[in-house]
C-alpha cells in the first residue's frame, strides 16, 4: 500500500473557524490521499493503551463503530482478525487550556498524533474555538485515525471538536462524543486538509 504524505492545513482556515464559539456547529478537518478508500473489517482501539479497560472507552467506542459501520465497515472482529484499525482519542480543554483524557489529565494542546506515530495532519491541532477567551466555555475533541491493519499505513484521520457551556450537559463528553462522531463521519471521507464548520444533530 503507499505511504501517505504528510499534509499541512492551512492556518488561516482554522483560524477563521475558531473565531467565535462553536456550541452549535462541530469545527472538524479529515486528511486523506484522495483516492478511494476500500471498507473491510475493522477493530477500534484507545490512543492510550491503558485506556482499552475502561468504561469511558468502551462507550466511546462503540459510538465511533456506530458512524464506521454506517460509511460501510464491518466492527466487532478480534484485533488479530481485522484488516483495519481505527484508534480514537477523546480529550477536553477547559478555559486555562488544561487538556484531559477522562480520570487522566495529559497537559499540552489539543492535535497530537493520535496513535502515538506520524499523522497525516502534520500535528496541526483542531483549534477548541473561543474557550480560551470565554471562561465559561469547555471543548470536546474526538480523533479518529484510521490504519491498514496489515502494514499500519496511514489511510485517513478526522478531528471535530465542539464546544459547550461547562454547565451544560453538552460539557459532558459522554453526550458531546455522539455528535462529534456523527459530524466527523458526515459525508466520509469528506475534503482532505479542508477546516468546515458541521451543523451538530
Amino acid at each position: 500500500m503507499r505511504r501517505l504524505s504528510f499534509t499541512a492545513l492551512p492556518i488561516a482556515a482554522m483560524l477563521a473557524l475558531s473565531a467565535c464559539s462553536n456550541t452549535t456547529y462541530a469545527d472538524v478537518v479529515r486528511f486523506h490521499s484522495n483516492q478511494p478508500i476500500t471498507r473491510g473489517t475493522l477493530a477500534i482501539v484507545p490512543a492510550g493503551a491503558s485506556m482499552a479497560d475502561s468504561l469511558e472507552f468502551r462507550t466511546h467506542a462503540e459510538t465511533v463503530a456506530v458512524q464506521m459501520r454506517r460509511v460501510g465497515y464491518s466492527t466487532g472482529l478480534p484485533l488479530s482478525q481485522v484488516q483495519f484499525v481505527a484508534t480514537i482519542d477523546v480529550t477536553q480543554a477547559d478555559s486555562q487550556g488544561n487538556v484531559t483524557r477522562p480520570g487522566v489529565t495529559v497537559g499540552g494542546g489539543v492535535g497530537v498524533p493520535i496513535g502515538g506515530n506520524a499523522s497525516m495532519g502534520a500535528n496541526v491541532a483542531v483549534p477548541v474555538g473561543s474557550s480560551r477567551r470565554n471562561p465559561a466555555l469547555r471543548s470536546t475533541t474526538l480523533s479518529v485515525q484510521i490504519r491498514s491493519a496489515a502494514d499500519r499505513a496511514n489511510i485517513w484521520e478526522g478531528r471535530a471538536t465542539k464546544e459547550a457551556n461547562a454547565n451544560d450537559a453538552g460539557a459532558n463528553a459522554a453526550n458531546a462524543v455522539p455528535m462529534l462522531a456523527e459530524a466527523l463521519f458526515r459525508d466520509f471521507p469528506g475534503n482532505t486538509g479542508a477546516a468546515t464548520r458541521v451543523p451538530l444533530k
